[in-house]
Parts: C-alpha cells; sequence; structure tokens
C-alpha cells in the first residue's frame, strides 16, 4: 500500500555561522549541534501527541539537511487559507464550524498538554480530503526563528501578522519573546473571522507591512461587508482580541464553537 506523505525541513540561512566557521569551526559545530538536540526535544513532544485535530508525526528523517525532517501525512487539501479561497462559493455554515470545531479541538488538547501552539495562522491549518482540519507546525516557529536570526517582530511582516496576538508587538526587540495560550486564543479569533467570511483578517489591506502598521496602531480586522457574520460571532471574535485576561478560555471556545455548530446543522 502506497501512502503519499509530506516532508518538511528547516532551512536556516545563517550568515553570522559562515563568519563563525571561518574563525572557529568548532564553535560552528557546537552551535549546530546544540539546535538539532533542541529540534529533536521539541519533535519528540510532538510525536507523543495523539489527537484527530492535530497533525501527526509519523516519522523522522536524516538526510536533508543538517536538522532533522519531519515526515507527515499529506494534506489534500492543502492550508486553510488557500482552501478557503478555492471553497468561498460552496462551504455552508455548517461545513464552517465543523472546520473550527476541528481547529479548537485540536488547540484544546494542545493546551491540555502544555503546548502553545505559537503560530496559529491560515498556513498553520492543515484540511485533509475529506475536509476535516487538523493543526501543524506547534512549538517550532520561534525556534526556527532563532535559528535564522530573525525576530519575531521581523518575521511576522513575512505572512503570520495577519492572525498574531497584538501584544506581542507591545515590547521592544530587547525583551524575550513571551508566546503563551492568550496568544492563541487571539489568533483563534483571527482564524474564525477567517473561516466564517473566507477571507483573510485585514483582507482590505494587500501589504503585510501596512498590517503591521495597523496592529501597532491597536486598529483590529474587520468582517468583509458581504461576509453576512452574525452580531454573536462577531461579538465572540472581538472578546478573543480583548486584552490577555480578559479572552475566553480554550473550554469556553469548545463550547461556544460546539452549540453554534449544532444550531447551524439544526
Amino acid at each position: 500500500m502506497t501512502v503519499q506523505v509530506a516532508v518538511k525541513t528547516i532551512r536556516a540561512f545563517e550568515s553570522d555561522d559562515e563568519v563563525l566557521v571561518r574563525k572557529n569551526s568548532r564553535v560552528m559545530w557546537s552551535s549546530t549541534t546544540s539546535r538539532v538536540s533542541r529540534v529533536r526535544r521539541e519533535l519528540k513532544v510532538w510525536g507523543r501527541l495523539k489527537h484527530d485535530g492535530i497533525l501527526p508525526l509519523w516519522g523522522v528523517a536524516t538526510d536533508f539537511g543538517p536538522y532533522p525532517a519531519m515526515i507527515c501525512p499529506w494534506a489534500e487539501n492543502g492550508a486553510l487559507t488557500g482552501y478557503l479561497e478555492k471553497q468561498e462559493s460552496s462551504l455552508s455554515s455548517h461545513d464552517k464550524f465543523y472546520l473550527l470545531n476541528d481547529i479548537a479541538l485540536g488547540l484544546q488538547y494542545l493546551h491540555s498538554k502544555s503546548v502553545v501552539h505559537g503560530d496559529l495562522t491560515g498556513s498553520n491549518v492543515l484540511i485533509y480530503g475529506d475536509g476535516r482540519a487538523c493543526l501543524a507546525d506547534f512549538g517550532l516557529s520561534t525556534i526556527i526563528l532563532e535559528f535564522v536570526g530573525t525576530s519575531y517582530f521581523t518575521s511576522s511582516i513575512h505572512g503570520n501578522v495577519r492572525w498574531v496576538a497584538a501584544e506581542l508587538f507591545e515590547v521592544s526587540e530587547d525583551n524575550e519573546l513571551s508566546l503563551s495560550t492568550e496568544c492563541d486564543i487571539y489568533s483563534f479569533g483571527s482564524i474564525t473571522l477567517q473561516v466564517l467570511s473566507c477571507k483573510v483578517p485585514y483582507h482590505n489591506v494587500k501589504k503585510d507591512i501596512a498590517v503591521l502598521g495597523q496592529v501597532i496602531k491597536g486598529i483590529k480586522p474587520e468582517p468583509p461587508k458581504k461576509s453576512q457574520i452574525g452580531p454573536g460571532h462577531w461579538e465572540f471574535i472581538q472578546r478573543c482580541w480583548l486584552p490577555p485576561a480578559s479572552r475566553p478560555s480554550v473550554a469556553e471556545i469548545v463550547t461556544f464553537i460546539a452549540c453554534e455548530r449544532q444550531s447551524v446543522s439544526s
């Protein structure tokens, strides 16, 4: 039996390490060895996670570069953002709340295992061939940023700023980044807006750098005019964007989504 898989590698473009190689090759070897060990520790955590809403780690390959490569099942429908763009006209409210239910349950499971996703975006939710959703790339985002010598602030300009918790931009680059479960709740609100509207947050702002400017100013996304997001759903989304201590818990999110899913199914 042949099964399609995805193999994901970590590519690090490290100009600083090139300097280290010239100065002291043993320093470079030690640095890489330490990072490989850290990735392996994170992958062990991932490998122990077993839940339908979590992309399973099937194995690790070692011949794709200096860092271990991750072997996972192939998600035929790709990432959430592309899936919503393609299926916008055919997805019912029932379908959308099934997606959100899968995402919410996956997030609840992660938090129950003391795992912060840290990068919950439309690119890190994958859709299987049967339309079920799962979470991917949790726990690795900040490690990869350290590898490439890029700050979270800078990296956000290149893709995830539309979903990232606003408080992460209130600290200077000198301060240590502190991802939390509350950050994931904020991102879930943005995911909910995206699923219900089939548009990325800040859909009317084309460039990510311009989105970053709005986030820093405290300007939240607005639903598209034709999205038909109900008042109750919009209120829920906005609750996810409140200051961290005021956001709903993941248990409240699961309950709300389950109730709404049942409502649109009846």
